[in-house]
């Protein structure tokens, strides 16, 4: 007596192929390929200024945190568009303690402004780490507060304010 089991199972396994390929459809001609986005194309000049802040961490292994990411989003006037576009200048970046003191700044240069803009998902946005001096991240539990200024090639000044950022130990 010969198994038919095997057999019938090939037959449907098959089928269940043959199956897939028709209800997962076939594709005739070639498709369109979508244009890319062109975050350095031509753009509305910005207006205001978007800027989030992350939680900071330690990156020098002491236990302290001393570093955060910074992403600035330039917006032009919403009348002309309320997507985020490219810029071309330098960023300022400012710390402050709750009592008004300059803890720290960071001054990102256009070259370096340039170089860190990348296509995220909202729109072209600015990436920056700020990153406190050595030693400077020992420090009992602190709220900070950060803001930024872009200043455009054309000399155009824009501020925004990141929100508030909690460091130390």
């Amino acid at each position: 007596m010969i198994d038919r089991q095997p057999r019938c199972f090939v037959v449907a396994m098959i089928a269940l192929v043959v199956w897939g390929a028709l209800v997962g459809g076939c594709a005739s001609g070639r498709a369109s390929p979508r244009p890319k986005p062109d975050m350095f194309g031509p753009q509305h000049p910005p207006v205001q200024m978007q800027l989030n802040i992350g939680m900071p961490f330690d990156t020098d292994g002491n236990g302290f945190p001393d570093t955060v990411q910074a992403v600035a989003y330039m917006f032009p006037d919403s009348n002309l568009s309320k997507l985020p576009v490219r810029v071309e200048g330098s960023f300022e970046f400012v710390m402050f303690k709750t009592n008004g003191e300059l803890m720290a700044n960071w001054v990102f240069p256009p070259e370096q402004v340039k170089a860190t803009g990348r296509l995220l998902p909202a729109g072209p946005g600015y990436p920056m780490f700020l990153r406190l001096a050595q030693g400077m991240d020992v420090m009992v539990p602190t709220n900070m507060e950060v803001r930024a200024e872009f200043t455009s090639e054309a000399g155009q000044k824009i501020r925004g304010m990141g929100g508030t950022v909690r460091w130390g130990g």
